[in-house]
């Protein structure tokens, strides 16, 4: 992994200039095309590489430059934007150090753009930041805020970026090598908080370390009661989906494959009926992260209500994607042991048949971490193909494959070659009343390629 530059958004206001180029190392990215156009409007010369060439045509009438991967650098780039999954051997990485260009982080990029917003609101956690970013954004436009917003999942309307007047600006903030310690929010929201990313952070107590400064840089914090100690002296805003301890919880609770409903209580009052049409109980406590976080930013608690009503999740997010061979077939980005428990048990009220799950592990460090937790979490489901890890930034196997978690896991779980073996085996499987959901960070949903257009029923 490459190290975090961590100079915030005053440090990295330092290198650059009006006109300069940036060159954008991994381009494609969810989080970096859209970074790469908000500097383009902001009057920088972009391009970039990316190995992935099926993407150009997403630059075509941007005003963007986009190259392979491994095109030499421009003599006139002023910087070089990197995430953390580049390496340090990367000859773009090589070639910036000789010819003393400097390296800036994707977080440091994203703080520059960030400083001159009077209202700046990240949103970490370990789970559901993109669905909360997503939430927020919708409420924040339905509000008449015109944020600018950048997710690292689709908005309402299929974008992974908003342009807004300036006033707002709202963006997910990613814990891996303390990346969020890079901005400068006026409110801070820290969702949830499970170790995660342990090639990064040894421990849970580390990970509570850098979520504390994350919290300690915000004028407002907002927590859920298990997090409050994390939040330091002052006031925090606390949401809770039980209620025990929080200024904003549910109860009243009632969840159906269709959505959940509740009744919300603030510091005791009435404060309203949330009708969320996404399933999941993780989705009520996304939500109520959501409208605590829009109510420290001045937004009364029923427009947040209303703006939820016609809420649609991110893509990948239980992202239904049709009807094969009599069975409904789900994309769900789930990659961490809880967030598989969440999606199955969401899942699970929709199935009249069979559950199964194509899962992907998202690198060895996790998949080794926490083994036990990813077998217990897969269990729910009445069937496990287990697809080879996907490596990401790794290249140690650290002793674990796909056939290693397929043994933990148990009778109900077999390894597969790859997206093909897994898409033939679920099609052959499958039955009316099934529920098959592709579940993964990485390149796992590829499986719809191989399910064929012809065998899809409305």
């Amino acid at each position: 992994m490459l190290k975090n530059t961590l100079r915030g958004g005053e440090g990295t206001a330092r290198l650059l200039f009006p006109g300069a180029t940036l060159w954008f190392l991994g381009i494609g990215g969810v989080g970096m095309a859209a970074l790469a156009r908000l500097s383009s409007l902001r009057g920088f010369k972009v391009a970039g590489e990316d190995r992935r060439g099926d993407l150009r045509g997403g630059f075509a009438t941007s005003g963007i430059d986009f190259f392979p991967e491994g095109t030499e650098l421009p003599a006139d780039v002023c910087a070089v934007i990197y995430t953390a999954a580049a390496s340090p051997d990367h000859p773009t990485v090589r070639e910036s150090e000789r010819r003393g260009i400097p390296l800036i982080s994707r977080s440091d990029l994203l703080a520059y753009l960030m400083k001159g917003s009077a209202v700046r609101v990240t949103v970490a956690g370990s789970h559901g930041k993109t669905t909360v970013t997503a939430m927020l954004d919708a409420i924040f436009v339905r509000a008449g805020l015109s944020p600018t917003t950048v997710s690292g999942g689709t908005l309402t309307g299929g974008a992974t970026y908003r342009v807004g007047d300036g006033r707002v600006f709202l963006a997910e903030a990613c814990e891996y090598t303390d990346s969020f310690l890079s901005l400068s929010p006026t409110h801070a929201l820290l969702n949830n908080l499970e170790l995660d990313h342990t090639d990064y952070f040894p421990d849970f107590a580390a990970l509570s370390r850098s979520a504390g400064k994350y919290l300690a840089g915000a004028g407002t914090r907002i927590v859920p009661p298990t997090l409050r100690d994390l939040a330091g002296a002052g006031e925090a805003l606390t949401f809770s989906p039980s209620g025990e301890g929080a200024d904003l919880f549910a109860r009243s609770v009632n969840e159906t494959p269709r959505g959940v409903t509740a009744d919300l209580l603030f510091r005791g009052e009435t404060a309203g009926e949330l009708s969320l049409p996404v399933p999941g109980r993780h989705n009520l406590a996304n939500a109520l992260a959501a409208i605590a976080t829009a109510y420290s930013v001045g937004v009364p608690i029923p427009a947040s209500l209303s703006a939820l009503t016609d809420f649609s999740l991110p893509d990948r997010r239980l992202t239904l994607r049709g009807r094969w061979g009599g069975a409904l077939w789900y994309d769900d980005y789930a990659h961490h042991p809880s967030e598989i428990a969440a999606s199955l048990s969401a899942l699970r009220p929709l199935c009249l048949g069979r559950l199964t799950v194509a899962f992907q592990p998202h690198t060895y460090s996790r998949t080794k971490a926490d083994l036990p937790g990813f077998a217990s979490a897969l269990r729910a489901a009445d069937r496990v193909l287990v697809l080879p890890v996907f490596p990401a930034r790794e290249t140690d196997d650290l002793g674990v494959s796909n056939e290693t978690l397929a043994r933990e896991t148990g009778e109900r779980a077999v390894a597969v070659d790859g997206l093909f073996e897994a898409a033939e085996e679920m099609k052959k499987a499958a039955r009316p009343g099934d529920v098959n959901v592709v579940m993964g960070a990485g390149d796992v949903n590829g499986i719809f390629a191989f399910l064929g257009s012809s065998a899809r029923e409305p």
